[in-house]
């Protein structure tokens, strides 16, 4: 990347499209539009000819997505991807404490699609599809007041027992007396609570871990590990000073395929880098190629955990040209992962 800007943007994006593809069963809120003019059974691509939603021109894709969904130990998140405002369907992302402004957001990036639309008099039925998105941002607005209300009820469940006001309460709310002591019970007007996403290589303070090989390098500590994620997968990652570093879940190895690895370092082409992962049962050799030509091997070490076999090479990226690994007479070599970077920092 030329840059940290578009790093970023190159992440975001990244970030963004994954969560957009979290199953349904577990967003808290989603919208899934597609053009209300096209056969749903037509393939979702975009033609040469198209020039996106602006102008009128043809859609043959996705029009509008967006999701709202919890991860599991990294917060609440909103993502959406757009097809109305062009530019080959620009995504956005962001991060949130509680789920009510996460809700605001997708419902305010939802209205200014809607606003787009209108005021483009873009696609085929413009009123039509700007009509669907304000519903749902009003939908999600609703889930928000809904469940402030509910909470504010909760809160003043006491005072409202105590003073005996249930049914002026519920006269002002406009529900029943019954409703209310369901929203007192919790059963009514609550958070949507939908599943918990957990990414893959999710570790929690009470998993299991079996520390593989622990190295000191340039004045930190690295450890490799080995565990089992929230969704039972199995992980090899590496720690930094007691902390988790970087992970990879169910890496798959082949006869051709020896070595599977991932990679971590602090920042492109400068200090140290872990490259880690899983090693082909066959594989009798590891060793690293520095730029001075020396050869320095590295272990491999079985996992009784997972019951497979881990590696990890900590090195100054500066002073490392190649990982290979030797299995009878084959090598495979990890230069083609990494090489680039590795180059010399900008």
């Amino acid at each position: 990347m030329p840059g940290e800007e578009p790093a970023r943007g190159f992440l975001d994006d990244w970030q963004a499209a994954h969560l957009l593809h979290t199953p349904w069963d577990e967003r808290v809120a989603h919208v899934f539009l597609l053009d209300p003019g096209r056969d749903p059974g037509a393939p979702q691509v975009r033609t040469a000819a198209d020039t996106g939603l602006r102008g009128g021109g043809s859609v043959t894709g996705i029009l509008y997505e967006s999701a709202v969904v919890q991860v599991e130990g990294n917060g609440i998140w909103a993502a959406s991807y757009d097809g109305t405002a062009g530019d080959n369907g620009p995504r956005s992302l962001a991060r949130f404490g509680e789920l009510g402004a996460a809700l605001d957001t997708f419902a305010a990036w939802a209205e200014q699609a809607a606003g787009r639309v209108e005021h483009d008099q873009a696609g085929r039925y413009p009123d039509l599809v700007a009509g669907i998105l304000r519903y749902r941002a009003a939908d999600a607005r609703m889930t928000t007041a809904r469940g402030k209300l509910g909470d504010a009820v909760r809160r003043h469940q006491k005072r409202l027992r105590d003073e005996r006001s249930i049914s002026p309460a519920a006269h002002a709310i406009g529900v029943s007396r019954e409703f209310l002591y369901r929203v007192l019970a919790g059963e009514e007007w609550r958070w949507p609570r939908g599943p918990r996403v957990r990414p893959p290589g999710a570790r929690l303070p009470d998993t299991p871990v079996t520390v593989l090989a622990s190295y000191t390098v340039d004045g930190h500590q690295y450890a490799l590990v080995s565990y089992r994620d929230t969704a039972d997968a199995r992980c090899v990652g590496v720690d930094r000073d007691g902390q988790p570093w970087a992970a990879l879940s169910d890496v798959q190895v082949t006869d051709r395929d020896l070595l599977a690895p991932g990679m971590s370092m602090a920042t492109m082409g400068q200090g140290v880098a872990a490259v880690y992962g899983r090693a082909h049962d066959s594989v009798t050799e590891l060793y690293a190629v520095m730029t001075s030509g020396e050869r320095v091997s590295w272990p491999i070490h079985d996992d009784p955990r997972n019951n497979e076999r881990y590696f990890a090479v900590i090195a100054d990226c500066q002073a490392l040209t190649d990982i290979v690994a030797a299995a009878d007479r084959r090598r495979a070599s990890l230069r083609r992962h990494f090489a680039i970077w590795f180059r010399p920092a900008p």
